[in-house]
């Protein structure tokens, strides 16, 4: 089994002195890839965003309030060199084939073949508010990925593509690959046709979703059956795990905060409805509900947070969050290492609402040497 590697996504939210912050603390204790979202919208609507709901609001301007993840990671590229920096995830419809082709290609040569392009199917929040297509979301990110191959082995000659969704005319891409290279990509997927086009198209895969050992194992060999039929090797494929963390001096304590917490209460509302039902409960709008892929925060009411606090409960929120110490989260998710995981990458979502502060990046800080022990 080969080491553990650890990374830490940050939240790319204003005021920047945040970000700087805490990449630096990330860093020192001993990560090597730094990860970005990339949102025109907040995980959480406007309303919410005060103190008395949200500790972080006491820091950061709003919930809202997101930096352009490019020039984020290209800052971090020349503010901390050695890194790994990649998005978590970016998608192809606010964001053409061509540019992702563009900004990332740069990004790999600033951070000498480190960048990692991070992309998935977008979600509704990010598309529908803007006027943007939020149909046909797989279609379009398989056409994009053709598209992206095809520019980066193009060597500069014209590009001709007729697709349902991108067409190309005598396009050219002729900025040259980093050691002759593409930079790679991780694909942010969990359902059967998204394990296949990271198959057939990635070198990594960005799964978010709490599951348990067995079902990461199935969903890693989809991938490898998906390479496999397309030719390609699974060599230096790397699997990862997001971990959304609440940490604290014991699960009692952060599951207590977790269950009293509006915020908390809104994020259930981005878990699926089947999966409320799984565990006896009615999710607010309905069993069909896709949860985050479909939610819209700003439209999201005081009184749908309401109906998801009257109900939730400890078996639900794990299917979101890891919680208590650092020695409880590496012990839950070290079957995952077994089932094929060589990357986790570190989200501290319980600052929204514990109010530790700055003790979370000790707690992470121990949470990274427990897991890269592994």
């Amino acid at each position: 089994m080969g080491r553990v590697t650890v990374g830490y996504q940050d939240g790319c939210l204003a005021p920047f002195f945040v970000s700087t912050m805490s990449i630096t603390k990330a860093r020192d204790m001993g990560i090597e890839t730094i990860w970005v979202p990339d949102h025109f919208m907040g995980f959480a609507p406007k309303w919410m965003w005060k103190p008395e709901i949200c500790a972080a609001a006491n820091v950061i301007h709003s919930g809202d309030a997101l930096y352009d993840p490019v020039a984020v990671l290209a800052y971090a590229a020349a503010a901390f060199p050695g890194l790994t920096l990649g998005t978590s995830v970016t998608d192809p419809i606010r964001r053409h084939p061509m540019s992702l082709a563009q900004s990332f290609v740069t990004l790999d040569h600033m951070t000498e073949g480190r960048a990692i392009l991070g992309i998935g199917n977008g979600l509704v929040e990010n598309t529908e508010p803007y006027g943007l297509p939020s149909k046909m979301r797989v279609s379009r990110l398989e056409e994009a990925l053709e598209v992206l191959t095809l520019l980066f082995e193009s060597g500069g000659a014209p590009v001709d593509y007729e697709g349902r969704y991108y067409r190309l005319e005598g396009a050219v891409f002729d900025l040259p690959l980093h050691d002759g290279k593409p930079p790679r990509i991780f694909m942010g997927a969990h359902a059967p046709r998204m394990l296949a086009l990271t198959g057939r198209f990635a070198s990594g895969w960005l799964p978010g979703q709490v599951v348990d050992a067995r079902e990461y194992a199935s969903r890693l060999a989809a991938i490898a059956d998906a390479a496999e039929n397309a030719g390609r090797t699974m060599d230096g494929f790397a699997a990862c795990q997001t971990l959304l963390l609440v940490l604290g001096e014991s699960r009692e304590r952060v599951m207590e905060q977790a269950l009293a917490s509006p915020y908390v209460a809104y994020n259930a509302l981005g878990l699926p409805g089947y999966l409320w039902k799984q565990h006896g409960l009615s999710h607010p709008y309905g069993d069909d509900f896709f949860g985050t892929l479909d939610m819209v925060p700003s439209k999201t009411t005081p009184r749908d947070v309401e109906a998801a606090a009257k109900q939730i409960t400890p078996e639900l929120l794990e299917q979101q969050y890891y919680f208590g110490t650092p020695s409880d989260v590496a012990e839950c998710v070290r079957p995952l290492v077994d089932a094929g995981c060589g990357h986790f990458i570190l989200a501290n979502m319980g600052g929204n609402f514990t109010g530790r502060g700055l003790a979370d990046f000790d707690s992470m800080a121990e949470l990274t040497k427990l897991l890269q022990a592994m």
